[in-house]
This record gives structure tokens, C-alpha cells and sequence, in this order.
């Protein structure tokens, strides 16, 4: 059984932690999906985009975590969650984070104004009702 502790990153810069969470999957992670998430919580660094890249891949197991994230107070945490991760998912995991999205979008607080959480949220509605429309 693998410590999933041991394979969260060490800083920002371990990019040499991912090759083991993306072989070690979902049933290894699924105890520190948050903590992983933390991760990607600035875009700046290293670590962020590839742990974002493989995090899209887990589907529906993500919704609760990225909720969780989007309904918090640290507007630029959800501004990164949404340009990594929540602009790439598959549009079924994205109707689970509608009702989230389009409370930011419509009632966002002063600090997510100002880190343009809105306007990212905007977007990834866009983008969802454009892909969820019948062909």
C-alpha cells in the first residue's frame, strides 16, 4: 500500500513528484485530492500545469475538491483553479461545477472582482453551454 503523504510534492519545484502521482492513479490520491489541488493553487509555479494536466484526467472524482475550492474566500486560489483546470475539463464534469460557477459569475465577492474570478467563470459557463448543446 502506498503512503500517499509521501507523494505530494515537496515544493513547488518538484517536478519529479509527478511521474510517481500519475502512476500511482486515483485510488492512491484519493486521500489528498485537496492537498494535491493546493498544489496548483498559482499557475507560477513549476509544479502547477502538469499536476493540472493530470488532475483533468480524473473526472467526476474531481467535482467535490474543485467545489470545495470555488466556494472558498481566496479569489486568486479560484482564479487558477479555473484557468488550470476547470477550462480543460470534459463537459460532464464541468455541469458538476455549474451551480458553482455561475455564483461566481453572477454574485462574485469584492475579492474575487478583483482578482477576475467572474470573468473566468463567465468563460468556463461559455464554454460549457457551447459543448453541451445537441449537435
Amino acid at each position: 500500500m502506498i503512503d500517499a503523504q509521501r507523494l505530494l510534492p515537496r515544493n513547488k519545484h518538484d517536478l519529479d513528484s509527478i511521474p510517481f502521482i500519475v502512476e500511482a492513479g486515483y485510488s492512491a490520491i484519493a486521500p489528498i485530492l485537496d492537498e494535491l489541488l493546493d498544489w496548483t493553487a498559482d499557475s507560477n509555479w513549476p509544479v502547477a500545469r502538469p499536476l493540472a494536466d493530470f488532475l483533468v484526467t480524473l473526472g467526476p472524482p474531481l467535482i467535490d475538491p474543485l467545489s470545495r475550492t470555488l466556494r472558498g474566500t481566496d479569489g486568486a486560489r479560484k482564479w487558477h483553479c479555473i484557468s488550470l483546470i476547470v477550462r480543460e475539463l470534459p463537459v460532464d464534469v464541468l455541469g458538476g461545477l455549474e451551480e458553482d460557477l455561475r455564483r461566481l459569475a453572477d454574485h462574485p465577492s469584492e475579492d474575487d472582482r478583483q482578482e477576475e474570478v467572474d470573468i473566468q467563470a463567465r468563460e468556463a459557463l461559455l464554454r460549457f453551454e457551447r459543448m453541451s448543446r445537441p449537435a
